[in-house]
């Protein structure tokens, strides 16, 4: 038996959840990730999943091998990845996701200057929303922001970013300028419906280490960075988005901040990617790159 084929394999399901997609992702038939499985089982002498007809779980033992397989395989992969990197530029197709703000803002604009220091790697770039699977998707690495509460993944915060409460001045003109979060309750405002779906996210305000989450009856919710940008813009509302991505409009003087004493917690941003690939040259040189882009960013750096 391959062990190293078998310890692969084993990793996969326990990160895919199912036979299926873990075969998905090592393109082989469902078959042989079985067969692989239960060889490695028989030669261990000990049961590491459990099945049904609906789910795979870890036993006990399982989990204490997945963790020491685990390293394992990051070891072996960071001893190949040397060794070429030594020889040679990295090389290859890599598939990242990436928020729609993020991709389109700031990581779009940036990539000429990647694509010189490593002409030789391909990127195929998902731009969006959608909360993914990983491993099921075959995505090498995904730039995430807020918490990340997937298991099985490694999360390295690579920055963080806040908010600004703005509008547009032909907004102010006609409907004044507002010193305090509650009169918001009195003004058009726009709602961003969180990339997970559900209700329009509410306004957070913090004043003296004080936080405050005002719900409020947004005239017009969207679903899209982009869209939500547009409408601050075109005068629909009062928006409350990442500063990122309204600082050139606000340098422009196209919006105005707003409740400047009234702050808004900052959220982090993370590189998520499976423990098994993290040592990947090509998906290591990627990381490395996007942890010193957002560093140099005033807006985005680590706090």
């Amino acid at each position: 038996m391959d062990r190293i084929a078998a310890m692969n394999a084993f990793v996969r399901v326990v990160e895919a959840g199912t036979f299926v997609k873990a075969a998905d992702t090592l393109d082989v038939p469902n078959a042989t990730v079985t067969r692989l499985i239960q060889r490695l089982e028989a030669d261990l002498k000990v049961r590491l999943l459990h099945r049904t007809t609906r789910s795979v779980t870890v036993t006990p033992e399982g989990a204490i091998y997945y963790e020491r397989v685990v390293r394992l395989l990051a070891d072996l992969a960071d001893i190949e990845a040397s060794t070429t990197h030594a020889l040679r530029k990295p090389s290859g197709r890599i598939h990242v996701d990436v928020p729609t703000a993020i991709g389109t803002l700031v990581l779009v604009p940036a990539l000429a200057d990647f694509y010189r220091a490593y002409p030789d790697i391909e990127i195929e770039l998902d731009v969006g929303n959608r909360r993914i699977d990983l491993v099921a998707e075959g995505i090498d690495c995904a730039i995430r922001a807020g918490e990340v509460d997937e298991q099985f993944l490694v999360a390295r915060q690579i920055g963080s970013f806040g908010f600004t409460t703005c509008a547009a001045p032909a907004f102010l003109d006609a409907h004044g300028t507002p010193t305090s979060p509650d009169q918001l309750r009195d003004l058009p405002t726009v709602g961003m419906i969180p990339s997970g779906g559900g209700y329009s996210a509410s306004f957070p305000f913090l004043y003296d280490d004080q936080q405050r989450d005002l719900a409020l009856n947004h005239t017009l919710v969207l679903n899209d960075t982009n869209a939500y940008l547009a409408a601050g813009l075109a005068g629909l509302g009062i928006i409350q988005a990442p500063t990122y991505s309204v600082r050139d409009a606000l340098a422009a003087g196209r919006l105005v901040p707003l409740l400047e004493d009234w702050q808004q917690q900052t959220i982090p941003v993370h590189v998520i990617y499976a423990p098994n690939r993290y040592l990947s040259a090509k998906v290591r040189v990627f990381i490395d790159w996007v942890v010193a882009l957002f560093e140099q960013d005033e807006h985005l750096r680590r706090r």
